[in-house]
């Protein structure tokens, strides 16, 4: 053992110690260094052996990497030593280890310079990201490859967003990672951070998946990192801890944080906070924060712009914005010779489907779109049993030569409506779910239809489909 050792270890030399009762221990693995991990020199296990950090293995040829990728440098490679062999003799610990220095500058002594390339470029493959996300869950990093290919078609173009807070929010996201010289010659940290906030379907998930695969195309790729969960058995706290180091090693990086509010929650938040903006630098991190909820996050992060510098509203969407969803679809379509999509019906769906969130404008077109490709008129009766489904369209919305009449007969008569709801909530009051007869289903406003487009099909369909859309989020609120 002592000659094989000094052939594979000529720059160490070989000691032997006499402990009574006592083992030797193990220099430790550093988990920055443990990128790659080849075979080195491997002892025989028996229930004397002593298990170090590299179990069954003496020596490891390994990559220390740099501490950032902010460093721009390739790491070195060192030897970690490990060895000691423990055998028990008449109550008597014999321990048998190899003596090496920690010296970097030994690393290179003995070994053959083709297998530390190897090792080198082996070790760096494994560091960076190829077409995959760094997904955070159950208290580890993993590389997803199949969340990359679900984002890597989205672009800010299938975003239909306010032009002006698109604007910002691009500029936002591009000249963090743009102006490193910028921030620090104004000795500002380089860092930033924003919260997209605002009611579930309104084009939050959009923009999170288009500056994922923005940043992954660019000429220098700037990686994604995503945040699941907190959870797992070693607490919250170790959760966040990991998870910045981890960000700290990868930048310049995007950092996700889906459903912020649920993630920190009381017992960690002060822990949270310090990690964002506490001692240690996150240069180089573009961390972004989603909730549905801003009024449920703590007011530490919220109100703070050093942690968190820009809230972006994601609102339901206004008529200038539910018309321009309705020209990306017919982009869509514009070459196809089986559906029928004129500019003409663009401004009535605009127009009726007032309160819908993009969320509920992508459930109108996707199943309308395959009910004009099952050949369906939009007539009365055509279609599947919308009973069935549990929804009843609106007996008054109709498409006529010019309105598509859908609104109540005046204000008094809708002024009346709550007036008779409001009564017969009184009357029932005590009888839990017993029926109201007198309630008046929603309907869609009334619209202006241009005579060129009454009959066509797809807005007949269209129709049909958002009234019980509609039926359906009062049903759900």
């Amino acid at each position: 053992m002592a000659a094989l050792l000094h052939r594979a270890h000529r720059h160490c030399q070989l000691a032997d110690s006499t402990n009574r009762r006592r083992s030797v221990p193990s220099p430790p693995c550093h988990p920055r260094d443990a990128i790659l991990r080849p075979v080195g020199l491997c002892r025989g296990r028996t229930r004397n052996s002593h298990a170090g950090a590299h179990s069954g293995m003496d020596a490891v040829r390994m990559l220390m990497a740099p501490k950032t990728r902010l460093e721009r440098e390739k790491g070195k490679l060192v030897d970690d030593i490990n060895f000691g062999y423990c055998n028990a003799q008449r109550k008597i610990n014999m321990g048998y280890f190899l003596l090496a220095p920690r010296a970097t500058n030994a690393a290179g002594d003995g070994h053959h310079s083709v297998t530390d390339r190897m090792v080198l470029a082996a070790s760096q493959w494994t560091r960076d990201l190829h077409d995959e996300i760094y997904v955070f869950d159950n208290q580890s990093w993993n590389k997803d490859a199949k969340l990359y290919l679900d984002v890597e078609s989205s672009s800010w173009d299938d975003g239909v967003l306010d032009p002006a807070m698109k604007r910002t929010l691009i500029r936002d996201v591009q000249g963090s990672f743009d102006n490193r010289g910028l921030y620090q010659s104004l000795k500002v940290p380089w860092k930033r951070g924003v919260i997209f906030h605002g009611v579930p379907g309104n084009g939050k998930t959009i923009s999170l998946k288009a500056p994922i695969n923005s940043l992954s195309k660019r000429e220098d790729p700037i990686p994604s990192l995503y945040v699941k969960s907190f959870d797992g058995c070693r607490g919250a706290k170790w959760s966040i801890q990991s998870i910045f180091e981890h960000a700290r090693n990868m930048a310049p990086c995007l950092l996700v944080f889906e459903d912020l509010n649920s993630l920190v929650e009381d017992e960690c938040r002060s822990y949270f906070l310090n990690e964002v903006d506490g001692l240690e630098s996150n240069d180089g991190i573009l961390m972004i924060g989603s909730t549905n909820h801003l009024d449920r996050l703590d007011s530490a992060i919220r109100k703070r712009p050093s942690r968190f510098d820009r809230k972006y509203h994601f609102k339901v969407p206004s008529l200038a914005e539910r018309l321009e969803y309705c020209l990306y679809w017919r982009r869509k379509f514009a070459e196809s010779e089986t559906i029928e999509f004129p500019d003409g019906i663009c401004h009535p769906i605009a127009a009726m489907t007032e309160g819908f969130s993009f969320a509920y404008l992508k459930e109108l077109f996707v199943p309308s779109l395959l009910a004009l490709a099952r050949g369906e008129s939009g007539e009365a009766g055509d279609g599947p049993d919308t009973a069935e489904a549990g929804t009843m369209p609106s007996d008054r919305s109709s498409v006529s030569d010019s309105v598509l009449v859908g609104k109540p007969d005046s204000g008094q008569k809708d002024s009346t409506d709550r007036a008779e709801k409001a009564s017969t909530a009184d009357k029932t009051d005590g009888a839990a779910g017993a029926p109201n007869s007198q309630e008046t289903k929603p309907v869609l406003p009334g619209v202006e239809i241009p005579g060129s487009v009454k009959d066509n099909v797809l807005l007949k369909i269209i129709t049909k489909q958002a009234e019980m859309l509609l039926d359906e989020m009062d049903n759900t609120e």
